[in-house]
């Protein structure tokens, strides 16, 4: 999968570096997300044959893509947008030239669309096993057309199985929009355990959410202690550095310190990683 970075049309391409969007968003950000196959990559837009229309609804079989302008405002560094023949993609679009006024230029471009967040809203399918990312934003999309509260409902569901992409986007929307409560800490110790550091870390950023929360009562204090324990065992002996950092901090977010003083101590005193030792110093220290 090759998922590429940027913002807009191009002529929206001043000020600031936007934020970058996890999966979710740019979904539900998207007027239009499409599997596509390329017909033709080298003329002044790419043409695409539409595949499958996985959010919105259009009665279009051939699109146009601009995509050009983006690589005259590109970054040092950065490579080409190309549209090679054949090519299947899933495109993150939004109408082209959206503004123009006039009744019949926009008619004339009704097929014309172009990357949402330009380089961000693409994403090149692999050969082998592209249902797993077509699944993912299948169901996540579903999951954009309700309502707010049960959007997070939903979510939060989405945490225990076993398609990584949508594991993961969720966990990150959680994350976001700090929506961790106790309900889901036993998919969290779950995905402590992953061999993914991505979605170790992302689980630990949450449970330190739910640390901080408050939310937490006298039922449910017995299973955030077994979630404290696995965290401190995360921040001890995880094989990622980065990973560590997350726990220590996590661990930090506990809110009795007396419980985790000593353990924050040792781990400040015998990390091979200067980062975890600073982690836990400055958490010793505030």
């Amino acid at each position: 999968m090759v998922l590429r970075a940027g913002f807009g049309e191009a002529a929206a391409q001043t000020g600031p570096v936007p934020e970058k969007l996890n999966l979710f968003q740019m979904i539900a950000r998207s007027d239009l997300v499409t599997l596509v196959r390329v017909r033709s990559g080298s003329l002044k837009y790419a043409i695409v044959e539409l595949r499958e229309t996985l959010k919105g609804t259009t009665d279009l079989t051939v699109m146009r893509i601009a995509f050009r302008d983006f690589n005259f405002t590109r970054k040092p560094g950065e490579e080409l947008i190309v549209f090679p023949d054949g090519q299947q993609e899933i495109l993150f679009l939004s109408p082209y030239g959206r503004q123009v006024k006039r009744k019949r230029a926009r008619a004339k471009n009704i097929d014309l669309f172009t990357l949402y967040r330009g380089r961000e809203g693409r994403i090149t399918l692999p050969a082998e096993g592209p249902e797993i990312i077509l699944g993912a934003i299948r169901s996540l999309a579903q999951v954009a057309g309700r309502d707010p509260a049960s959007q997070v409902d939903a979510l939060r569901g989405l945490l225990g199985g076993d398609n990584p992409f949508l594991t993961e986007a969720a966990l990150q929307e959680i994350d976001r929009l700090r929506a961790g409560e106790p309900s889901i800490f036993p998919a969290l110790l779950q995905l402590m355990n992953s061999r993914s550091v991505t979605l170790r870390s992302g689980a630990l950023r949450v449970i330190s959410q739910v640390f901080l929360s408050g939310r937490m009562d006298d039922e449910t204090l017995d299973q955030a202690r077994s979630i404290l324990a696995a965290a401190l065992e995360r921040a001890r002996n995880d094989p990622d550095e980065s990973v560590r950092v997350q726990a220590v901090a996590t661990v930090a977010a506990w809110p009795n310190r007396r419980d985790v003083e000593s353990d924050l101590k040792a781990i400040a005193g015998t990390d091979a990683a200067q980062a975890v030792r600073y982690e836990a110093q400055k958490a010793l220290f505030r």
